[in-house]
């Protein structure tokens, strides 16, 4: 098994539009809040690509096994931004939210962010969990839990972690690309 963990660009929308479809409904539900079409995945993904989101991806043989988003929430005070995961059902429990969280914390750090909010709903035990193990304050209303880290101030070590992450993941992203 080879396992690679990326940022995602525009040359991955279809392996990240195939990841999100193979979805099982309860794991679409559970990461978009309710059910959805795979015409809702395709402009979803579309548009994820346009904004300013930054996405990562672990690939494990070469196909998106499980996903994470980073995305600004303006109108606030400070900087927010919202964290979303998807994770396919055969690849669950393995560590892979765990390790798509560290990237998004070092990006939100990186970025500024001063509150990283995960919302989910009340059954999503995996991603309460996640956000528990990285120190986030649990909120529980209506159905909704809301999880919310702040992450510390960028630091010479963050950024360089960042950049060369991003580098490398640039040149495995252009490898595959090609095959």
């Amino acid at each position: 098994m080879h396992k690679t963990l990326r940022k995602l660009w525009m040359g991955d929308l279809a392996a990240q539009r195939a990841h999100l479809k193979r979805l099982d409904p309860e794991a679409r539900r559970l990461r978009f809040g309710g059910v959805t079409s795979d015409e809702f995945i395709d402009a979803y993904v579309d548009t994820a690509f346009r904004l300013d989101a930054t996405i990562f991806a672990v690939f494990i043989d070469g196909e998106i096994r499980g996903s994470a988003e980073l995305r600004s929430i303006f109108g606030g005070a400070t900087q927010d931004a919202e964290a979303a995961f998807a994770v396919e059902a055969g690849w669950q429990d393995r560590g892979l939210g765990s390790e798509l969280m560290d990237r998004i914390l070092t990006t939100a750090q990186n970025r500024g962010i001063g509150r990283l909010h995960m919302i989910c709903l009340s059954e999503n035990a995996r991603m309460r969990h996640i956000a528990g193990k990285f120190g986030a304050r649990l909120t529980f209303a209506e159905g909704e839990v809301s999880g919310e880290v702040s992450p510390p101030a960028p630091t010479p070590m963050s950024l360089l972690d960042e950049f060369v992450h991003d580098a490398q993941d640039f040149v495995t992203a252009a490898f595959d690309w090609r095959r």
